[in-house]
């Protein structure tokens, strides 16, 4: 049986707000903690007003799971009910200054402590199988870009995009993601300027990288560095390597499996930035598809990574393993698409404000991303199979409801319940894609749509990948184009 909330003439209503259905993922204690040791908001002695802390902490999150609202309104669903049950008339409203103004007296600092101790990994051997390959676990490692408001702020902390036609309409902040490819949580995150490379920020999360993982990523992040730098923590590297990349390697040889051990000596800290300074052996793939509607037909496609037993990890595996790293794609699409209902631009108009607002934002992510797993987990599914914008949708419908009861006798039952109707949300099994790479836009890397000509035919449900891979022999290949 549930209650309704009760409270007294002067209780104040931003002290009702809890964290009921978020309190597994972030405990009332840890954000107070972490609330108190931010530089912000622990200089200065505060009183309770229309807002503390905790409220503010949830109402940050709360912008993500409600980004179609504005701020004011946001603040409405956490307190609207709440002040309707207070038996007086008490002063809940906070007008849209008042609001930026507790966010800036709030800053980041808190919300990025609170991600780094809460944000840990959530897949295990036993109820995700899935999400490793063999004892390790799949780690991807990737970079997307934010629009922030026009203002002269986030312009000169960010900077701006800019190509033969001129500047780009807004400000823009990279942000680089470690997620877990089995359940797409985001458990780290790096916060740059647009014109600092994602390399960067991907050196910065290997600090979070630990032994018995494989970290997963695209041509424009392996080089010899970063391998290195994955094998000092203790962990193995699978990634695609540029066309010509290491293909004049002068020691390598053929294993039974089809890949070349290849031996990539060290580069000078001159030429580099991440320099390789021992050199290693490496592992290089090489293979081309044979139906084009899976990729150019005749391209080499090349992969390298630190697995050197190729019994252990079979060419043909760690290629149809490498697709594994499209995951972090799936992620930065929930993000963008699904949880800020396709918005283009933040709503922060300062440098500070941008950086909390994006913390928010991945810790609303990866709430929704332990719940769908938990639920995933009691129906005996694999979390690809439930639905992310179902389980954003009954996480907010909860929140609303929970605010209003007795959060001591409303958590368990509550979250019980949102864990069953997420797990109904079931999308089908993925098949292979066949939408070319094509989009509206003129000024596009990829080609324009050709709305003439008619789709590909879809592929057969039981159709795999590897069903359509060529291995091939570099050192053939070498040999008949009259290399050494």
């Amino acid at each position: 049986m549930y209650r309704l909330r009760e409270m007294d003439v002067d209780d104040k209503v931003c002290e009702q707000v809890n964290m009921t259905m978020l309190s597994q993922v972030y405990p009332r204690e840890v954000i107070e903690r972490c609330v108190q040791q931010s530089a912000p908001w622990s200089t200065k002695a505060r009183r309770v007003r229309a807002s503390t802390a905790l409220a503010l902490v949830m109402f940050v999150m709360a912008m993500a799971l409600w980004s179609r609202l504005n701020q004011c309104q946001v603040w409405q669903k956490l307190v609207g009910k709440l002040s309707d049950l207070h038996p007086g008339d008490p002063e809940d409203g906070l007008s849209d200054s008042g609001i930026s103004g507790r966010r800036q007296a709030l800053g980041s600092q808190c919300l990025q402590a609170v991600m780094r101790e809460r944000c840990q990994l959530i897949a295990q051997p036993e109820s995700m199988p899935g999400a490793f390959f063999g004892r390790y676990r799949l780690m991807a490692i990737d970079g997307s870009v934010f629009n922030t408001p026009d203002t002269p702020a986030n312009a000169a902390a960010f900077g701006r995009s800019s190509n033969q036609y001129g500047p780009g309409a807004y400000p823009q902040v990279r942000c680089v993601l470690l997620a877990e490819c089995g359940s797409h949580g985001v458990v780290g995150l790096e916060i740059d300027r647009y014109d600092v490379s994602e390399v960067h920020g991907a050196h910065h999360l290997l600090l979070q990288v630990g032994p018995e993982m494989l970290v997963l990523m695209d041509a424009g992040i392996t080089s010899g560095g970063f391998l290195e730098h994955v094998r000092e923590r203790r962990a193995h590297a699978l990634g695609a390597l540029e066309t010509g990349a290491w293909e004049q390697l002068a020691h390598q040889r053929r294993l039974a499996d089809g890949s070349v051990l290849a031996w990539v000596g060290p580069t000078r800290p001159s030429h580099a930035r991440y320099p390789l300074r021992r050199g290693m052996w490496v592992r290089i793939i090489s293979y081309h598809v044979s139906d084009e509607r899976l990729g150019e037909p005749g391209k080499v496609y090349r992969l390298v990574t630190t697995l050197l037993n190729p019994r252990v990890a079979p060419a043909l595996e760690l290629i149809g393993l490498y697709h594994e790293r499209w995951e972090i794609e799936l992620v930065i699409d929930e993000i963008k698409t699904h949880e800020r209902a396709g918005r283009k631009v933040l709503r922060s108009k300062t440098p500070e404000g941008v950086r909390q607002e994006l913390y928010g934002i991945y810790l609303a992510h990866y709430a929704v991303r332990l719940l769908l797993a938990q639920a995933a987990v009691e129906a005996e599914l694999d979390p690809d199979r439930l639905s992310f914008t179902e389980g954003l949708f009954e996480l907010t419908e909860m929140i609303d409801l929970a605010l209003t009861l007795e959060p001591e006798e409303a958590t368990a039952p509550l979250l019980a319940r949102l864990r069953h109707k997420m797990a109904q949300h079931l999308l089908p099994p993925r098949r292979l894609r066949i939408n070319r790479r094509e989009v509206k836009q003129i000024y596009n890397k990829y080609k324009p749509k050709k709305r003439q000509m008619p789709p590909p035919a879809p592929f057969d449900p039981e159709d795999q990948f590897l069903d359509f891979v060529d291995l091939l022999d570099p050192l053939k290949m070498e040999l008949a184009l009259g290399g050494p």
